[in-house]
């Protein structure tokens, strides 16, 4: 009797079974299809595969059954049979499910990368539909990977976009719609102490530290104004800092900012401290309340080393003396060029032995002129107003040039004059009225700031013949 029913009635709970709720059309229709043959195709399974069948539904499954059953169709029924009826043996989707990574390539949409990944335009439009709203597309970078969950007939169960080891975006089908939503994993922000010496490149010292890279940049950005880190820079140079690191699960993600630094070396010695004021502006400020933040950048590249100085020179390519009215800094092929003031362009194009010439005019009198460029900013034409850090170009070798490199000069009042002489003043420090709150408030950073062990020295080799300790 067993047997006539297991062959000739089939598996129990299929007879009149119904799609899923929230199922997709595709996926409806597939199992309407599986339904409708499920009592002719029985009978041809063999007792071995019914059987196989039968101890899946009851939860005694071995690794990988449902993977082993006949037909994909066979799985998404089962699990909505196991789903509906609370039965042991229920797996999660990550179980259930394919799972596929994806990422986001130089010129992709991320329509264009979810279609590479294998879905077709309508469940890629789908989840655009889902995420509108929620997140910002134009936000999707190269790199960005993305997670794809998919059922056995192909429907999407879940999507995740991962913007960053702390944010990311989900959507996930709920009643037959798909729903999208932010997510933020909970961090901890950690103020660490940072020293390092400075030996070679001030990437190469801080690395050596084990510290990211990323953490130059912040750096150099801060005392932009004021240090020069390819020229200024001498070994044994000394800098220390406090630094927030954000951590997620006591894994370090990334930095959020430097609150205190100091840079003590051959150009002397420089402090920064982070501080808001009651109007609400960030800025970093010295011991004494002064901003450190100037009218001018001291150089409108981060890292660069000047090829030829300001004044008489041999010129390259004429073989001649010829007063140079400028400052000549080599850099790779591609390096942004920094607008070092606010200010208005005046000529951006191209001229003559200049090649990518771009001309910007700034207050009390002040030029600037940037010559040989790789490129020119999109954009950027005459009238557009810039603002200081503004990225205006890039460094190359067009026009009269014998490799890239960036030709620098500075006008007052129409006198050219060398840019790297001048004394600009600074912005607008701590308000009077505030300035004691500023100091109780970096008292503490510059205590914690002065505990921070200095690195020694690297140990020399002893001379040849001599001991140590010998007199």
């Amino acid at each position: 009797m067993n047997v006539y029913l297991l062959f000739i009635k089939g598996l129990p709970g299929l007879s009149g079974q119904q799609p899923a709720p929230g199922a997709s059309e595709e996926e409806s229709a597939a199992e309407k299809r599986v339904l409708a043959s499920t009592s002719a195709s029985a009978s041809m399974m063999g007792f071995k595969s019914a059987m196989t069948e039968i101890r899946g539904v009851a939860g005694i499954r071995d690794q990988g059954a449902m993977v082993s059953t006949p037909g994909p169709h066979r799985s998404r029924l089962r699990f909505d049979m196991e789903e509906g009826r609370e039965i042991a043996g229920l797996r999660s989707l990550d179980q259930w499910c394919e799972q596929t990574w994806g990422s986001i390539k130089n010129g992709d949409t991320l329509v264009m990368a979810l279609e590479r990944s294998g879905l077709d335009g309508v469940q890629a439009f789908g989840l655009i539909r889902a995420l509108r709203g929620v997140f910002d597309f134009r936000r999707c970078r190269p790199g960005d990977r993305f997670e794809l969950l998919r059922s056995p007939v192909g429907g999407v169960e879940r999507f995740v976009y991962h913007e960053s080891a702390l944010v990311s975006y989900r959507v996930e089908r709920r009643q037959g719609n798909l729903v999208g939503r932010r997510e933020e994993e909970h961090s901890k922000v950690k103020v660490s102490p940072v020293s390092v010496r400075i030996q070679g490149s001030l990437y190469a010292s801080i690395g050596r530290a084990g510290e990211s890279l990323s953490l130059v940049t912040d750096l150099v950005d801060i005392f932009a104004w004021d240090i020069d880190f390819y020229i200024d820079c001498r070994p044994g140079d000394i800098v220390r800092m406090l630094v927030e690191k954000i951590e997620v699960d006591g894994k370090f993600v990334r930095y959020g900012h430097i609150l205190a630094a100091e840079y003590n070396g051959a150009i002397g010695v420089k402090l920064a401290f982070r501080y808001q004021t009651s109007s609400g502006k960030v800025c970093y400020y010295d011991e004494s309340g002064d901003s450190l933040q100037k009218a001018f950048l001291k150089s409108p590249l981060k890292f660069a080393r000047i090829s030829s100085g300001f004044g008489m020179r041999v010129h390259p390519i004429l073989g001649f003396s010829k007063k140079h009215y400028g400052v000549d800094l080599a850099a790779p092929r591609g390096t942004p060029i920094w607008a070092p003031a606010d200010g208005t362009v005046i000529f951006a194009g191209r001229k003559g032995i200049s090649g990518n010439l771009i001309k910007l005019r700034h207050v009390n009198g002040y030029q600037t002129i940037f010559a040989h460029l790789n490129t020119i900013a999109h954009g950027l034409y005459k009238g557009i107003r810039v603002n200081q850090k503004q990225v205006i170009g890039t460094v190359g070798s067009t026009g009269r040039s014998t490799g890239p490199h960036l030709h620098y000069s500075m006008k007052k009042s129409g006198t050219l004059i060398n840019p790297f002489t001048q004394k600009f003043p600074p912005a607008r420090p701590v308000a009077k009225n505030e300035l004691s709150a500023y100091k109780r408030t970096i008292s503490g950073l510059f205590d914690r700031l002065e505990k921070i062990p200095r690195p020694s020295a690297p140990k020399t080799a002893a001379a040849p013949g001599k001991t140590e300790g010998a007199g």
